[in-house]
């Protein structure tokens, strides 16, 4: 059929296997078809479904699925990912793990040539390895004197130099991750995955070779939505506070932003009157979105629960949803 609809499509007979493939299998699951013929969801989270279920028993599959659907309708593509994930660890970690494992023999390095003399490096490693790595990247790259460059360009710059064994001209830095993680996965008592900032859940096999050599904080959390409260014991913020606020938001509050808490601003929402650096006034914003408060008519206002709102120059009103590290108990 590949070979019959590729020149008909005038594209190569690979990528319109791929095309039929993916039709037949959103014929397979027809809740979700119907959500994308009727505009609800777009292809691209359509098939971001279909990918994420696949590894699920049938009955694992309508559950997540039915979730799915209604939290695509108004969340981002790297959103609906992250949400899928962690449902698909929480209730089948075995299926996580294997699917880890299964992408992990995957890892290629694949170069592809651009015009104006230009080529695209691209990596495909493990997703703790790949936030150590572009760690290391930026903190030299930050620790670099100024110059003409772009932070962009200097990533670039090291990470060429990094590869061709030459001297990067900064300190190397020490290199960092966050994890969070449910004391009774980190002993074993359940699977319950491990939330790795930056990215989303990893399987708590994994996580937990990295926490058992690494630096420990207890965080509270609250009981009934499973938020964070408390990290163990002026303007500027002190270190408990960046810790506990990134614990409570772990990447910048703005609508679809997807950058870490530890590289982002913290804000205070409400403008500063020499008492309020709290944790209830302060939120992690990237460079970007700060400025776009401050220097534009975008206005941000915390809710009660801890979410954080946002009204466009406009009119539209858009919620950020709350992330709890930990599960609400059962009562």
């Amino acid at each position: 059929m590949g070979s019959e609809v590729g020149p008909r499509l005038a594209m190569s007979r690979r990528k319109a296997d791929r095309m039929l493939s993916r039709g037949f299998e959103l014929t397979e699951r027809p809740a979700v078809l119907q959500a994308m013929a009727e505009g609800r969801i777009d292809e691209g989270k359509a098939l971001l479904i279909l990918d994420q279920i696949s590894v699920l028993s049938e009955i694992h599959k309508a559950i997540v699925e039915e979730d799915l659907l209604a939290y695509a309708q108004t969340r981002t593509y790297t959103s609906v990912r992250r949400h899928a994930q962690t449902m698909i660890h929480k209730l089948d970690p075995d299926a996580a793990l294997r699917r880890h494992k299964k992408a992990t023999k995957e890892r290629v390095v694949e170069k592809r040539d651009l015009d104006d003399g230009m080529s695209s490096l691209r990596f495909v490693v493990p997703a703790l390895e790949g936030v150590l790595i572009y760690d290391r990247i930026d903190r030299i790259a930050r620790a670099l004197p100024k110059d003409d460059r772009t932070l962009d360009q200097k990533r670039a710059d090291v990470a060429m130099d990094v590869l061709l064994g030459k001297d990067t001209g900064a300190p190397q830095g020490e290199v960092r991750v966050y994890l969070t993680m449910p004391v009774t996965s980190v002993i074993g008592m359940n699977d319950d995955p491990a939330m790795l900032h930056g990215y989303g859940p990893l399987p708590a096999e994994v996580a937990r070779d990295v926490v058992a050599g690494g630096i420990w904080k207890r965080i509270l959390t609250d009981p009934v939505t499973g938020m964070a409260e408390e990290v163990s014991d002026v303007y500027r913020p002190t270190a408990k506070q960046r810790e506990l606020i990134a614990a409570r938001f772990p990447r910048c509050t703005a609508i679809g932003c997807q950058q870490p808490a530890h590289r982002c601003d913290l804000d205070h929402c409400c403008r500063y009157d020499g008492t309020n650096t709290t944790v209830k006034n302060l939120r992690p914003k990237c460079r970007h979105h700060h400025r776009m408060k401050h220097e534009s008519t975008w206005r941000c206002e915390n809710l009660p629960d801890g979410r954080h709102m946002w009204t466009t120059p406009s009119g539209d009103v858009y919620e950020t949803e709350l992330e709890p590290i930990a599960e609400p108990a059962p009562f």
